[in-house]
């Protein structure tokens, strides 16, 4: 089948999670328990709260549909729903996608599903510890829209150099090069999850130090921390789609999933995930490029995209904002066992409300345009060659009057000028050059 990987396993990588299990067990047998009353180590249960094995076993079971179930209601949301052109159609004659997983990559799959597991559990522990406030009434600006921000961009700052690292030479064989057995990411979670186990540790261990830090920086309420997990995970799972979305948080330099897509295709660009801050910064920040239209593509989409991309889209602060506050009354409601919050005590969100408004005004005033692709008269434009000379050390434009075009004494018009010269097509028939007054 087209797309089928080799059958060849680099045994380097393999090996590694074998030994990083084995080294996980024998730590945890020497652990204690988080609580006084638990049996099993704090490695397993950090919570303290899941000491019964039937539980614990049964909510691992629980995750691994409910992770597919997420995946698929993106994939209905992004294809049927709202439509969304595809990444990984075209061919170039060298990007090919990883059609058919193998056993190995079931296998990897199969382990990371135990790991993002105690991965989670890790992450509700710090949740539920004295760093995180529950109360409504402890809401603000700082905590709540403020230290979403902050979170991820954190997390995708101390992210980079982690992946960058795993790039080298030395080290990709034994590690990231399992994830980069996909090309052109299409499954979205599967693809996601396709790799070292290594990986899924050092990413949920950068994620709790962020919230972490946040809670230390600007404080973190419940709310913004349980919305930035699900955003968190929800946003790894669209950059391993195959739709063009333009989802994103509302952080400096938003990153798309088509900057990921352009990681898998071209390894050494683009290696944040949440934010291409870093990869500007760095010098690693590669456009992204349809499969089979590269190089002109990209100039071409660079000099028609509107959009300021240091500068996150009005709508994406909004529905973050929007997000936030719903997550708010959920957690009061869980607070106080199922009892809404009277209006009163909702006024503590106003002044979050006023500067998300002015957030997303501003945004709106520095953002012109969006990164729709250009029609095809606009694309004609822009890919021809200029119409201009130089005279006295300046640049001229030729002095021709609007609706009228150059004709030369022989009959031939400029556009067939051009055409002979292989310079450039003729313009869509609605501004067909031959339809205008010839002077």
């Amino acid at each position: 089948m087209a797309g089928a990987p080799a059958s060849h396993v680099d045994p380097r990588g393999p090996t590694l999670a074998v030994a990083l299990v084995f080294a996980f067990i024998v730590y945890s047998m020497r652990s204690e328990s988080a609580a006084d009353v638990g049996s099993l180590p704090w490695t397993i249960n950090p919570t303290g709260m899941l000491n019964d094995y039937t539980i614990y076993v049964g909510l691992y079971i629980a995750t691994i549909p409910a992770k597919e179930v997420l995946n698929l209601m993106l994939k209905f949301l992004g294809g049927v729903v709202i439509g969304y052109k595809r990444m990984d159609e075209g061919d170039d004659g060298k990007v090919k996608k990883l059609e058919v997983l193998e056993l190995h990559d079931l296998s990897y799959l199969a382990l990371n599903t135990l790991v993002e597991f105690l991965g989670m559990n890790h992450i509700v522990a710090f949740l539920i510890s004295d760093h995180v406030v529950y109360e409504l009434k402890d809401f603000s600006v700082f905590n709540g829209p403020a230290a979403f921000a902050l979170l991820f961009l954190i997390n995708d700052i101390v992210y980079y150099p982690f992946h960058l690292v795993a790039h080298r030479r030395s080290l990709y064989p034994y590690c990231h090069k399992q994830h980069h057995r996909q090309f052109v990411p299409f499954r979205g979670y599967a693809d996601a999850a396709n790799q070292h186990p290594l990986e899924q540790v050092y990413g949920f261990s950068i994620f709790i130090a962020s919230a972490w830090l946040t809670s230390k920086l600007l404080g973190l309420h419940a709310a913004t921390a349980w919305l930035s997990m699900l955003g968190w995970a929800v946003l790894n799972i669209c950059n391993h789609l195959a739709f063009d979305t333009r989802i994103h948080l509302p952080i400096l330099y938003p990153a798309l999933p088509r900057d990921h897509n352009t990681h898998h295709r071209f390894p050494n660009t683009n290696y944040s995930t949440l934010t291409s801050l870093m990869d500007r910064m760095f010098g690693t920040y590669r456009r992204y490029e349809a499969i089979g239209q590269r190089g002109s593509t990209a100039m071409t989409a660079k000099k028609f995209s509107k959009r300021n991309e240091a500068i996150p889209s009005p709508k994406s602060v909004v529905c973050s904002g929007l997000f936030l506050f719903l997550a708010l009354i959920a957690v009061d409601v869980y607070n106080h066992r199922g009892l809404l919050p009277d209006w009163h005590e909702l006024t503590v969100i106003t002044k979050s409300i006023i500067v998300i408004a002015n957030v997303g005004l501003l945004c709106s005033a520095f953002t012109e345009g969006d990164d729709s692709e250009p029609s095809e008269e606009e694309r004609w434009k822009m890919e021809q060659p200029s119409r201009t000379f130089n005279f006295r050390g300046e640049r001229k434009g030729e002095a021709l009057p609007a609706g009228f075009m150059k004709k030369w004494a022989s009959g031939k018009t400029e556009a067939r000028f051009w055409e002979e010269r292989g310079e450039g097509a003729n313009p869509p028939k609605k501004n067909d050059v031959r339809m205008r007054k010839v002077r």
